[in-house]
C-alpha cells in the first residue's frame, strides 16, 4: 500500500511539472542598441529589430532626393604648364582617384565635412616624339626617343591620400565641396612604349625621384547624381633637383 501511495505521489508530481512546462511563457528582452525579441512556446516572434550605428569611412547612401552627393571616385584630365620637350599632353595626361569618405553633416542638412583615406594613379604623357628616361646621376632627360617608332612615354605616379573637404548642400540637389587633399606619394616610374622591327618594347625607370608628400586644392561642384571637379598641385610632384619644374591643373567628373 506503501508502494503505491509514493508511486503515485511521484507520478502526480511530474504530471504537475509536465503541465506547469506547457503552460510556461518564455520572455527573452535582449537591449543592445534596441534589439528585442520575444518568444512564447516553440515559437519565436520578432517584435522589432533596430540597429542604429556607422561604419567608419562609409558616405551613407541613403539621402534625401535634395541632397547633393559628393563624389568620392574620379576620373580626369591633366593639364601642365611644363614646356617643350618636357610638354605633357592632356589628351595622353589622366588621373583616377578613390576617396573613402566618412561624412558628417551639421547646421541643418547644410554643412558637411569629410575625411578618410583615398589612393590617386596619375599618368602624364608627352607629346610628340619625345621620350623621358633616367640616366646614371638620376637626372631626367627628355629627348626625341632613337629606339624605334615611339608610341608613348608616360610618367605614372600612385599615392595615399588624405582629404579633408567642406560641402555645402543649397537644395534641390545642388552644392560645392572644396579642401585640400595631402598626398602620400608612394611610387613613381616611367615607361616608354615603342615598336621595334615590328616588336612590341616597353623600357621602365622606376623610382625616379617624386616629391614624397604634396598638397592639392580641390573644388567640386556637386550635382544630384554626379560631381564636376578640378584640383590644382601648386607643389612640384617630382623632385626639381632631378626633374623641370611643373605644376598641374585636372578637370574631370566624379559620377558618384
Amino acid at each position: 500500500m506503501k508502494k503505491i501511495i509514493i508511486v503515485t505521489s511521484i507520478a502526480a508530481v511530474f504530471a504537475s511539472a509536465s503541465i506547469n512546462a506547457q503552460e510556461r511563457k518564455d520572455t527573452v528582452s535582449v537591449q543592445a542598441d534596441t534589439i528585442i525579441i520575444k518568444s512564447t512556446g516553440n515559437s519565436a516572434d520578432k517584435k522589432h529589430v533596430h540597429l542604429d550605428f556607422d561604419i567608419p569611412f562609409y558616405n551613407k547612401i541613403r539621402k534625401s532626393p535634395d541632397e547633393a552627393v559628393i563624389g568620392a571616385f574620379g576620373i580626369g584630365a591633366i593639364f601642365s604648364d611644363s614646356k617643350a620637350p618636357f610638354d605633357f599632353s592632356p589628351q595622353n595626361s589622366l588621373e583616377f582617384y578613390y576617396y573613402a569618405l566618412d561624412s558628417h553633416t551639421y547646421s541643418h542638412g547644410h554643412s558637411t565635412f569629410s575625411f578618410g583615406p583615398g589612393i590617386t594613379f596619375r599618368n602624364l604623357g608627352l607629346t610628340g616624339g619625345n621620350a623621358m628616361s633616367m640616366v646614371e646621376n638620376g637626372q631626367i632627360p627628355v629627348a626625341p626617343f632613337q629606339g624605334g617608332a615611339l608610341k608613348v612615354s608616360k610618367l605614372r605616379v600612385f599615392s595615399l591620400n588624405v582629404p579633408m573637404l567642406y560641402s555645402f548642400n543649397f537644395g534641390g540637389g545642388f552644392g560645392f565641396t572644396l579642401g585640400p587633399v595631402v598626398n602620400l606619394n608612394a611610387g613613381s616610374s616611367i615607361v616608354n612604349k615603342y615598336s621595334l622591327d615590328g616588336d612590341k618594347m616597353k623600357d621602365k625607370y622606376k623610382r625616379v625621384h617624386c616629391n614624397i608628400i604634396t598638397v592639392d586644392a580641390m573644388f567640386q561642384l556637386n550635382l544630384k547624381y554626379f560631381s564636376i571637379y578640378a584640383k590644382y598641385s601648386p607643389m612640384n610632384l617630382m623632385d626639381k633637383k632631378y626633374w623641370p619644374e611643373f605644376t598641374t591643373w585636372t578637370f574631370g567628373i566624379a559620377p558618384f
